[in-house]
């Protein structure tokens, strides 16, 4: 008997051709779409990116199912979103949908529903490792997803199938279109799934209205140097829109919540060397009791960079680089590698 594989299908063309694939090795495939949101968050959203994902199952002749995950969404990564920003965080939403959505709720229910075996179009490589299964970088560097995975636990990642990390993008294109694909052509999404224009503030303000006052603009130096439009605004290492005449060029080095300020500084001041790690987890490995070495990445495209990492305790870690790394940003993650193999990693304090 085959065994039977749900394919999260959301109507793109990574998804289609990892329904493609699936099929195409042996397994009894059918599609799974989620809506995550509608207009109450996304003012024109549409039913298209669904529509397409089950025309596309009824074209391939594979049973598809249509489930509704729009409160579990805003319950867990809208509302994250929101509160990481009042916290003076610059929250990543990727990283916690598919922790808790795309491969926590939605998956459950492809179990639910008989599967033995779940499949994505993410660009990452799965293999196994003594009594692990491991979470490897995409052959294509470009479009390798695994940072963004860094949050699952084994248990999620033990019947997970990722057929996409063997080919480059431009190969993926190539397939869907030998088969027909509708969605071959399709560009690439580059925004938040939840704020399409990128607008990140304008979604807060409209969603998540409160008061968010205006305080003042500091130099490190103690300087006042004007006033900023609230501290939901900015991020670190933000240079565009702060509006300040200076000598310099000055960015975003930190804010300081507590009196309402917005810390400004040199290019050279948002390099660091160390800092600290909340709500760490690993999937590769257990948590380290002891000084561990692996490469280091704080951003989804950042540089890899040698690490020194170092247990506190609760879920806390130090981590020393051995070079600088610019612009350490609370509220996104920072995720541990050895080689290829993605380890585990955290949310930057």
């Amino acid at each position: 008997m085959k065994n039977k594989c749900l394919t999260a299908v959301s109507g793109g063309v990574d998804s289609a051709t990892a329904l493609l694939l699936m099929k195409n090795a042996g397994f009894e495939v059918g599609g799974i779409t989620m809506i995550q949101f509608g207009r109450e968050l996304v003012p024109d959203a549409s039913t298209s990116e669904a529509e397409a994902a089950k025309a596309l199952c009824e074209r391939l002749c594979v049973p598809h199912q249509t489930v509704d995950l729009r409160e579990k969404f805003r319950e867990t990564v809208v509302a994250g979103f929101i509160r990481a920003y009042e916290n003076g965080e610059t929250p990543n939403p990727c990283v916690v949908c598919n922790r808790f959505i795309k491969f926590g709720a939605l998956a459950e229910i492809a179990f639910e529903n008989g599967a033995s075996a779940y499949a994505t179009g993410h660009y990452v490589r799965v293999k196994p490792c003594g009594d692990r299964k491991l979470i490897l970088r995409a052959r294509d560097s470009e479009k390798d997803q695994s940072y963004m995975l860094w949050m699952l636990t084994q248990e999620q990642i033990k019947n997970f199938y990722a057929p996409l990390g063997e080919y480059t993008k431009k190969e993926v294109r190539e397939i869907a279109a030998e088969n027909g694909i509708a969605s071959a052509d399709k560009p690439d999404s580059q925004d938040i799934c939840f704020i399409p224009n990128g607008d990140y503030r304008e979604f807060l303000e409209r969603v998540a209205p409160c008061n968010d006052p205006s305080g003042d603009f500091v130099h490190l130096n103690g300087k006042i140097l004007g006033k900023h439009n609230g501290q939901r605004s900015y991020t670190v290492g933000q240079r565009k829109g702060l509006g300040i005449a200076y000598s310099e060029p000055l960015y975003v080095i930190g804010r300081d919540m507590q009196k309402n300020r917005i810390i400004l500084g040199s290019n050279s001041d948002l390099f660091k060397t160390s800092f600290v790690l909340k709500n760490a987890s690993f999937s590769a490995c257990d948590m380290p009791s002891g000084d561990m070495h692996c490469l280091a990445r704080i951003r989804y495209r950042a540089p890899f960079v040698d690490a020194r990492v170092i247990p506190l305790g609760d879920n806390r870690l130090l981590v020393e680089t051995a070079e600088p790394v610019r612009a350490v940003t609370p509220g996104q993650s920072c995720v541990f590698y050895d080689g290829d193999a993605l380890l585990g990693g955290g949310i930057i304090e």
